[in-house]
Formats: structure tokens, C-alpha cells, sequence
């Protein structure tokens, strides 16, 4: 019996071990060239179409955007539901053991998409994904092999299983009142000097913390170093212990604050609000504050 035990105990502690990440959250080109060759690695090029086909990173996968956030009704960008999203994910070729690189044109205008494919395939189960540092652009400006003619993958096993920790929506944002809230959108925004066609209300919501997306990444189009990251969030007082919400818009830019909060800082309690501003605001009982400063 205490053998019986001690080797239950040791498949406990194994199990998890077995699932942690092996994959940074964010690749450069010449890690992802030097792994091209790696069975168990899927490059999602998330570009159109007609991009994809007019050159990509070899063996790279094309997935539709418009497959990975929906509209649900009049709501912009959101998760499929779990059949629809397995369906995606197996026909990219995607395994529960699949080191999964997203790839968008670049670290910059579309960082924000690419980090929102992210954070879904988290979201969605699995645990090795990572965005391409600069993206597509930066590939090719360093040379790397790319090809024309479309990738055919095989057939994927992956089950979308979503994990709750990752998610927050309405209901869940106006309960957190402990939680300290992140607005992803630019100054302006958050300010209500102006505001998004999708959001009702200008100004943003009671309690945020401004923390626009755009400090995310250098001019030259590559997220910024991972201490700089930390510091800005520590200089506006973010408790890196305490849950974490970030919204934006659509859900899309809070995503950007997602990926850094929990995927390369580390921090333990982090939800991306699902909906954000184009549903919170759309709330007449929901007051947005304008002309203030947290």
C-alpha cells in the first residue's frame, strides 16, 4: 500500500510538470529558423490570404483571422464556440503536445492580433504558444527561408477545453471588486477625448488603470525588453499578486496586456475581458468616467 502511494504521489507531481510550458511566450527568427524542423512545432500565419500566398515562412499553416474571433451577434471579436474552434485549430494540424507560433505581418500595427490569437489558444487549452517577435516582416528582413506554395497539414487531434482563469465577462468584471482593472486603449481613449464607434460611452471604466497597448512594443516594430515591461507596470502600481482584468474595446488591445501580464512576467491571476468597452459600455446602469486620471 505505500508503494501504492509514493507512486500515485509521483504521478501527481509528474502531471503537471508534464504540461508546463517548454516554449518562450515570444520567438525570434532565429530561434523559430533552427526549429523549423521540429515535428511537433505548427506556424499559424494569420495573415490574408493573398499575403500568405504571396510568400511565407516555410511550413507555415494559413488560419483565417475572421476563424479565431467571430462576431456573436452584434459583439466584434470573440471566441468561437469549443466545436467550431476545434475544428480550426485540428485542420492547422494542431496536437495537445504542439509548439504553436503565431505569425501576423508585424510587431507593431498588428501585434495586437496576434497577441488576441494567443491568448485565445491559451484560453482554448493549450499550453506552448508564442508570437513571432516582429513578425512576419521581421523574417524576411532577416533573410529567412520563406516559400509560396500553400501548406497542406495534416489533420490535428487538439479538443478545445477551455480554462476559465483566462476569461472574464461582464457579469465577472461588474463582481471583481477587489480586482484591479487594466484599460488597454490609448490616452485619449481612456480620457474620453475620444472614443471607438464599437463603445458607447467616451471615457472609460470606474477604477481602471490607463495602460495603453501602443508601450508595448520599440519603434523599430519588436517587443520591448521584458524588464521594461515590468517597469512600466510597476511605476503606474499594478500589483503583479493581486487578479488582474484588462480590457479594451473589443478585446482585441487587451490582450497585448494579457500576453506580457501572464505569459512573460508571470503573474499568477490574469483575465482578458472578452467584449470589453462594445459590451460594458452598452450597459446603461454602467457609468464611464470622462476627464479623469486615475
Amino acid at each position: 500500500m505505500k508503494k501504492f502511494l509514493i507512486a500515485l504521489i509521483g504521478l501527481s507531481v509528474l502531471a503537471p510538470m508534464a504540461m508546463a510550458r517548454d516554449i518562450a511566450s515570444v520567438v525570434d527568427a532565429t530561434w523559430l529558423e533552427a526549429n523549423l524542423a521540429n515535428p511537433r512545432l505548427v506556424v499559424v500565419d494569420m495573415r490574408k490570404v493573398e499575403d500568405y500566398k504571396a510568400g511565407h515562412i516555410t511550413g507555415a499553416v494559413n488560419v483565417i483571422g475572421a476563424s479565431v474571433y467571430v462576431k456573436a451577434g452584434d459583439v466584434l471579436n470573440e471566441v468561437p464556440q469549443a466545436d467550431d474552434l476545434t475544428d480550426v485549430l485540428q485542420a492547422a494540424g494542431i496536437n495537445a503536445d504542439s509548439q504553436v507560433v503565431v505569425v501576423d505581418t508585424d510587431t507593431s500595427a498588428r501585434l495586437a492580433w496576434a497577441t488576441r490569437v494567443g491568448w485565445t489558444l491559451k484560453y482554448a487549452g493549450l499550453e506552448n504558444v508564442a508570437i513571432l517577435d516582429g513578425g512576419y516582416a521581421a523574417w524576411t528582413k532577416a533573410s529567412k527561408p520563406v516559400q509560396t506554395d500553400p501548406v497542406a497539414a495534416k489533420s490535428g487531434s487538439f479538443v478545445v477545453k477551455f480554462n476559465p482563469a483566462f476569461f472574464a465577462d461582464k457579469a465577472y468584471v461588474m463582481a471583481a471588486k477587489k480586482a484591479q482593472i487594466v484599460d488597454a486603449r490609448t490616452y485619449d481613449t481612456y480620457f474620453g477625448v475620444s472614443k471607438s464607434a464599437t463603445t458607447a460611452q467616451f471615457g472609460h471604466y470606474a477604477s481602471a488603470w490607463p495602460l495603453p497597448s501602443t508601450w508595448i512594443a520599440t519603434a523599430d516594430g519588436f517587443f520591448k525588453p521584458k524588464a521594461d515591461l515590468e517597469s512600466i507596470a510597476a511605476r503606474l502600481g499594478l500589483d503583479p499578486k493581486a487578479e488582474t482584468i484588462v480590457y479594451c474595446d473589443t478585446g482585441v488591445a487587451a490582450s497585448t496586456w494579457w500576453w506580457i501580464m501572464s505569459e512573460m512576467l508571470g503573474w499568477k491571476s490574469v483575465r482578458n475581458f472578452d467584449g470589453s468597452s462594445q459590451v460594458l459600455a452598452a450597459d446603461p446602469s454602467v457609468k464611464y468616467i470622462a476627464g479623469t486620471w486615475r
